[in-house]
């Protein structure tokens, strides 16, 4: 609770928020989006930090990044430097709001403080990325304004603790970032529609829509196919390419049979499923099938039991029936030194800043559950083993990077005869935009020549793994996506006319 007065007899209650919005489009003061703030000084009005002392104090230690900001000095220091002097509440709070988007992940520069036509309030602009941290930074930053003001304890972390839950929620999924990032630079109206990651591009009868990698194009029914594994596989072999042996089953004793038929070793997958999810280990006799289907099989229904391929994991991804980037996939692993537990190794390999929660992250967390545990027994370990040095420790059966996996740009490694393949695939089953699963031993050989088979071919495909590889050449996917959505010479928008006015007058 922050004191209604300080001992100064300064009422620090007396800096209010009188209007809050956002603009989310060109505006007043900027083409691109702004938090608006009117604040009221009240009693505060002719004072500034220089006036109280500690304010300034209180404040750096709260927030010890603004040593950084430079203000109108044009170089570091340049804030502290004018809060020393003395500088006025509302330039204090569009520092602050803009430093705290920043700690949070956004990057954010614009701010300007104007005075009402009438004298009675301040108009504090600051840009933004996301509309709720945006707000809340200014809510934030006038309570610590206050608090300092008051000489109140200050907990800087949990500030910071909370306005970054909001990001994490609310921010937009790494393939979305990627393409919109684009399309700014391209200077493509963006605005997003909704909370989640839905986004139109450009304006008027050219703007065009996105959720994440699926645009206002994908097809449904391709979709519909993509997401049936055993649908997929007959249309592809239907032209002719390899695909693993197998069939559905949707009890135990026909997945024996099938398993029986096709030959071990096998795995089951779901027929409807994705990001790795409910896919067994490697199967080699009947018990095996028995305790995977008891395991967890049944509760998915109809399940896909095919014949065991070896190779490696590889994405290709076809953006309007062009292969634009390829990655080898890495099952999360660990490296062993001789002295850590498996379990150590994980909690090292999870401290990377780029690891995190859910695809909101470059590169997403080991999970330490059932599913590690499982696989890592499978090989005689647990998490408390203790790999030796330099020892590879692999944790997961699947190399999605939705369980920790990481990947390798193989663009330029493909085979012209593959990329023949893999745009067949995707033209085939119907989608703009694919991510095509492949195993296959060496990506640069014929996938004939090497027994290579597609397993899967999935519509909305996360591209993370090619922006932000792990080893090799970041690819510029969201670029190949917006040039189907805007090929050379479309236009993204039409001409604007903004007619603003008050209270119904223009």
């Amino acid at each position: 609770m922050i004191r209604e007065s300080n001992s100064s007899g300064i009422r620090v209650s007396e800096l209010e928020i009188v209007r809050l919005r956002a603009q989310r489009g060109p505006n007043y003061w900027r083409l691109a989006p702004v938090i608006a703030c009117d604040i009221r000084l009240g009693g505060l009005e002719p004072l500034t930090s220089a006036d109280l002392p500690g304010f300034t104090e209180r404040l750096l230690a709260a927030i010890p990044s603004l040593h950084g900001h430079p203000c109108s000095r044009g170089r570091a220091g340049g804030f502290v430097e004018r809060l020393k002097e003395g500088t006025g509440w509302p330039h204090v709070l569009e520092h602050v709001s803009l430093e705290l988007q920043t700690l949070v992940g956004a990057d954010v520069e614009f701010g300007r403080v104007v005075p009402s036509p009438d004298g009675a309030s301040w108009s504090v602009i600051v840009g933004y990325e996301q509309e709720e941290v945006g707000l809340e930074s200014i809510r934030r930053g006038v309570d610590l304004i206050r608090a300092c003001l008051g000489g109140e304890p200050i907990d800087g972390g949990a500030l910071l603790s909370g306005l970054r839950d909001i990001h994490d929620q609310v921010r937009l999924g790494p393939s979305t970032a990627v393409i919109v990032e684009e399309a700014r630079r391209r200077g493509i109206p963006v605005r997003r529609l909704g909370t989640g990651s839905m986004v139109q591009l450009g304006l008027g009868c050219y703007l065009r829509r996105i959720r994440a990698t699926a645009t206002d194009a994908t097809s449904i029914i391709a979709a519909d196919i993509a997401q049936d594994k055993d649908i997929t596989k007959q249309v592809l072999r239907n032209i002719g390419l390899a695909v693993p042996v197998g069939a559905v089953a949707r009890s135990v004793e026909r997945a024996i049979e099938i398993a029986g038929e096709i030959g071990y070793p096998v795995i089951l997958k779901p027929l409807a499923g994705n990001q790795g999810r409910g896919i067994s280990l490697r199967l080699d006799d009947e018990a095996a099938v028995r305790a995977a289907w008891t395991g967890g099989a049944e509760r998915y229904g109809a399940m896909v039991v095919e014949r065991h391929v070896d190779g490696r994991d590889h994405r290709v991804l076809v953006v309007n029936g062009r292969v634009v980037a390829v990655a080898e996939r890495v099952a999360a692993h660990v490296t062993g030194d001789g002295s850590r537990t498996v379990r150590e190794l994980i909690e090292e390999v999870n401290r990377d800043p780029r690891r995190g929660a859910g695809h909101a992250n470059l590169l997403t967390a080991i999970p330490v559950d059932e599913g590690t545990e499982e696989f890592l027994a499978a090989g005689g370990r647990t998490l408390e083993s203790v790999p030796a040095a330099d020892e590879r420790v692999f944790l997961r059966p699947t190399a999605n990077l939705s369980t920790g996996g990481t990947s390798i740009d193989r663009t330029d490694d493909i085979h012209p005869d593959n990329v023949t393949a893999c745009e067949m695939a995707a033209g085939v089953i119907g989608l703009d935009i694919a991510g095509l699963d492949i195993l296959t031993g060496d990506i640069s050989v014929p996938f004939k020549q090497n027994d290579a088979v597609i397993i899967e071919v999935n519509a909305v495909p996360g591209i993370r793994m090619h922006t932000h590889p792990a080893a090799g050449r970041p690819r510029n996917v969201g670029g190949a996506i917006l040039d189907m959505l805007f090929p050379d010479g479309a236009r993204a928008t039409i001409p604007v006319i903004a007619v603003t006015g008050t209270n119904g007058k223009t």
